[in-house]
């Protein structure tokens, strides 16, 4: 087992009132995940609870979260479709999302959404990956959302 060490910033002029932090290589490992979601999936809610639903066996104790939600018919899913050359007929219509999985739970989530029912199962289906955000949103074409303040 790994022992960890905290980087501390005393020594930089900050004195003891600044909190200790993990160095980058000791911060949890993930994977970004482009998904499509069912057409019934319409507001962030009904996306977080498909993800419960589908992945609520695997999460323990790092969740996967949800980071990016774009609802079926939104200017944005449009935007994607065009990009993709998906014809929104032959599948009923999808949203598109970006999920932040741990790396440890990626295997298995990428299996159970790379299926060809997976879109109809669980309401979720992998399109790309990668261990960038920036990546997967220009694959995607999805732009940033603006900062919450």
């Amino acid at each position: 087992m790994a022992v960890m060490t905290l980087k501390s910033l005393e020594g930089e002029g900050f004195g003891e009132r600044m909190a200790k932090r993990l160095s980058k290589a000791l911060r949890g490992k993930r994977r970004w995940l482009g998904v499509a979601f069912a057409s019934t999936v319409q507001t962030r809610t009904e996306a977080n609870t498909s993800i419960e639903t589908a992945f609520g066996h695997l999460v323990e104790a790092k969740p996967i979260r949800l980071m990016d939600f774009h609802a079926h018919g939104s200017e944005q899913a449009v935007q994607t479709e065009q990009h993709l050359s998906v014809d929104p007929d032959a599948i009923g219509g999808v949203g598109y999302g970006i999920l932040e999985v741990p790396h440890e739970l990626y295997e298995a989530v990428r299996v159970l959404t790379q299926s060809s029912e997976a879109l109809s199962d669980c309401s979720i289906k992998s399109l790309t990956s990668s261990g960038k955000i920036r990546l997967v949103r220009e694959r995607l074409v999805l732009a940033r959302p603006p900062k919450r303040r």
